[in-house]
């Protein structure tokens, strides 16, 4: 968890260092019930970061991530304030 500077604009991040996901699918990650893993892999019912994204949105912010299958994941999260 951190903060970084961005185009000019203050970004916070939270890495992790779990399975990760590819990153030719990151359109898929906010997309509501779009899973990029199997239920039998991960639970969940793939509406979470959809969520999250429309929350940040509607703050004037903006949400992505960065992976790499085995490699973890990374999100960063910027806003206007």
């Amino acid at each position: 968890m951190g903060r970084a500077e961005v185009n000019g604009k203050q970004a916070f991040f939270v890495r992790d260092n779990g399975s990760g996901f590819d990153s030719r699918f990151a359109d898929r990650l906010f997309t509501p019930f779009q899973r990029l893993h199997s239920e039998s892999e991960f639970e969940g019912t793939g509406i979470g970061l959809a969520t999250v994204q429309r929350i940040i949105h509607r703050h004037e912010g903006d949400i992505w991530a960065e992976s790499e299958i085995g490699e973890g994941l990374h999100f960063s999260l910027q806003y206007s304030y």
